[in-house]
């Protein structure tokens, strides 16, 4: 009967720490998560060559849930970067991913502001500039991205970015 009881026990333990390791998201790895996204989104390392926007988007698919892909793929999310690029004249990289925390939701949502510290630059010249947005992510099973708002009033040159 102990011997039982024990099993039972170690059982239920056993799936009680594999449930709540599941729901636990370290902030580490979510500001990473964003990060290598936004790196994959704002890349553009030679403006005369931009990345092709399908390349873009084959490459955050992964970070992105499918509405939200569908959502910024038909608002031409992925072009901002490689046309701004083209326009200025100017190489584009991710320099830094400041990320707060707002909410972690019932449904296993967590809700964050971010601001990114984007480097246009070229031989002669560097500029960094700021980009603000929210984004929420699920946390089910693998991290997805499944809502995303980013400002856009950033001037670069006479351009909107």
């Amino acid at each position: 009967m102990k011997k039982c009881f024990g099993f039972i026990l170690s059982c239920f333990l056993l799936i009680s720490l594999i449930g709540c390791s599941k729901a636990t998201v370290k902030e580490q790895d979510v500001e990473k998560f964003i990060k290598q996204y936004k790196i994959e989104q704002y890349t553009v390392a030679d403006p005369n060559s931009p990345p092709d926007v399908s390349n873009i988007e084959e490459k955050v698919s992964k970070y992105l849930s499918k509405d939200l892909q569908e959502k910024h793929h038909l608002n031409r999310l992925f072009q901002i970067a490689p046309e701004i690029s083209k326009k200025t004249k100017k190489s584009i990289e991710l320099e830094d991913v400041e990320l707060k925390k707002v909410n972690e939701n019932n449904d296993g949502t967590i809700n964050y502001h971010y601001t990114l510290k984007i480097k246009f630059y070229d031989k002669k010249a560097s500029n960094v500039v700021e980009k603000k947005g929210d984004l929420t992510i699920s946390k089910n099973d693998e991290l997805k991205i499944i809502q995303e708002n980013e400002e856009r009033d950033t001037k670069i040159g006479n351009e909107i970015f």
